[in-house]
């Protein structure tokens, strides 16, 4: 039975890639011990199924497609560079939601209620939206970057949300790469 690793996210346009991608390469020189997210890697992640059947797409679809009625496309904003855990010790260092954050979570909610009823565990973490940019290796040769990034300031245009993505990773050497398995309007 064929495996499909997959996840549920929102996609940025192009424009908003390409500045994402120009504060990763400002970051980038100060620490070799972070993984930056390629930019045709960015998309912000609604609920990460794993490895599935490929025989369960179709429900995943449908779950994704009833997750979204009643939700109007909506605008969000990302700014603000964060850490988690913390910015002390980060693992995951991301940009953060200021504008735009309920929709989001609505979002989020409706679309992990519906793969729930598909027999998906609900994430037991409270879904905080935001878009990784980097995970860190190692927290040796970090303290550069740690020292730059309360300093850092960025605002993204404005992203316009008006279709959900179910997504395929594919794991290979040269990191993961994504395609788009369904895409879901937002009525």
């Amino acid at each position: 039975m064929a495996q499909v690793r997959t996840f549920i996210a929102v996609d940025l346009p192009p424009a908003v890639k390409m500045q994402i991608s120009q504060i990763i390469d400002r970051l980038r020189p100060l620490s070799s011990a972070v993984r930056w997210v390629r930019s045709q890697g960015l998309h912000l992640t609604l609920k990460f199924l794993g490895e599935i059947p490929q025989e369960q797409l179709e429900d995943i679809f449908a779950a994704v497609q009833r997750g979204v009625v009643g939700i109007s496309p909506f605008s969000f904003v990302l700014a603000k560079l964060g850490g988690f855990p913390n910015l002390r010790r980060p693992r995951v260092i991301w940009l953060g939601v200021p504008v735009g954050q309920e929709s989001l979570k609505e979002l989020q909610e409706q679309v992990e209620f519906q793969l729930a009823e598909c027999g998906f565990p609900r994430e037991r973490r409270k879904f905080s939206p935001h878009l990784t940019i980097g995970r860190v290796r190692s927290p040796r040769g970090i303290q550069p970057l740690l020292k730059r990034l309360p300093s850092v300031s960025f605002e993204s245009d404005e992203i316009c949300v008006d279709t959900v993505k179910v997504m395929r990773s594919q794991l290979l050497p040269t990191g993961a790469e994504y395609s788009a398995l369904k895409v879901v309007a937002l009525k």
